[in-house]
């Protein structure tokens, strides 16, 4: 259920909530992903009371320990990962995130012959590399 995807797009909108924590919504994302994280350390039978969770947004170094944390509890933890999902949603939304945890997959494979290959978010605007597409010839 809780997949490599999924843990990219909850580590992205953690990120975004320590980056905006900041903002109003970026405060009140942090606040509730942190209540989040207490809830699942005090049910979880692999610490103890005294383990205290790293709560900086502004430290990069606690934001990735925090966010390696949830996420090997929601490895572990079935109803903790729907939680954090949910979190992740309701969180991706406020920042206006919520293009980036859409689950949009995107993969050039087999045969495929092509020139160039972008893989982007949100494109405005165009994008050019400078270069002729391919002849009209061409078995593309």
């Amino acid at each position: 259920m809780f997949d490599a995807s999924t843990a990219q797009a909850v580590a992205a909108v953690v990120t975004a909530a320590a980056t905006g924590a900041a903002t109003e919504a970026g405060r009140e994302a942090w606040m509730s992903l942190l209540e989040l994280a207490r809830r699942a350390v005090r049910r979880s039978p692999s610490t103890s009371d005294g383990d205290v969770l790293p709560v900086d947004p502004q430290d990069p170094a606690q934001v990735r320990v925090l966010a390696g944390l949830i996420l090997e509890e929601a490895a572990r933890n079935d109803d903790f990962a729907v939680a954090l999902e949910s979190w992740t949603h309701l969180a991706s939304a406020r920042l206006g995130l919520a293009s980036r945890v859409s689950g949009v997959h995107n993969e050039v494979a087999g045969n495929a012959r092509v020139a160039t290959v972008i893989q982007a978010d949100t494109v405005n605007g165009g994008i050019s590399f400078g270069h002729s597409p391919l002849p009209a010839d061409s078995d593309a």
